[in-house]
């Protein structure tokens, strides 16, 4: 129940939060990035957020999305929680669209998921 309530704030409050957006990934769709301000570990799970930078927008005018996730390293289960899309690069520009999620993934090796999570996860280890 904690960690449910400590999303929703941590949801709620990014969009007013400076961030500081490390680049760790990219590929013929875009850029990825992780907040690395926001990633915190709780009770062996590791809490971080995603800015994914799309090279082309999509039909509906989305160019970048910011998404919450939440990893258990060890197991490599990562949980997405939601993302908001934006009309800018960088998460910025005027909301399109909002989705919260309660997805549970074990992302494959080599995906953008599975490079994410291990980004976070390796990241906190080094940095704690």
């Amino acid at each position: 129940m904690k960690s449910i309530i400590f999303s929703i704030c941590l949801l709620f409050s990014i969009e007013g939060l400076a961030v500081t957006w490390k680049k760790f990934n990219e590929n013929s769709m875009g850029d990825s990035y992780v907040d690395v301000d926001s990633i915190q570990k709780r009770n062996n799970v590791v809490y971080y957020w995603r800015l994914f930078d799309y090279l082309n927008p999509s039909p509906i005018g989305v160019n970048s999305s910011v998404s919450e996730f939440t990893v258990d390293c060890v197991a490599e289960k990562l949980t997405w929680l939601g993302s908001t899309y934006y009309s800018q690069r960088m998460g910025k520009g005027k909301v399109i669209k909002k989705r919260k999620s309660r997805r549970t993934l074990f992302p494959r090796p080599n995906t953008v998921e599975y490079i994410t999570m291990k980004f976070a996860c390796n990241y906190k280890q080094l940095n704690t």
